[in-house]
């Protein structure tokens, strides 16, 4: 697959938009679903296990922060 091709599959469709922007629960969420390996990979945080060994993993809150802020953006965005 050439790299336009690859891109062009991994664009939301502009109905999907939308209809996000309108305030569709269901848009909203395939919006969300679009990017949650993003939000993921921004969400991650180091710890430490009692032996002092790091370990990755999602910050929960940080996650859902970054949720309820695309939310925010998605039905506060201008499509004019």
């Amino acid at each position: 697959m050439t790299k336009s091709a690859n891109m062009r599959a991994s664009l939301i469709p502009y109905p999907v938009i939308a209809a996000a922007v309108g305030g569709n629960p269901e848009a909203v969420n395939r919006v969300i679903q679009h990017y949650s390996g993003y939000i993921a990979a921004l969400s991650m945080r180091t710890s430490y296990d009692k032996n002092g060994f790091p370990h990755s993993l999602v910050d929960e809150d940080m996650r859902r922060r970054l949720e309820t802020k695309l939310i925010i953006s998605i039905l506060g965005f201008d499509l004019n």
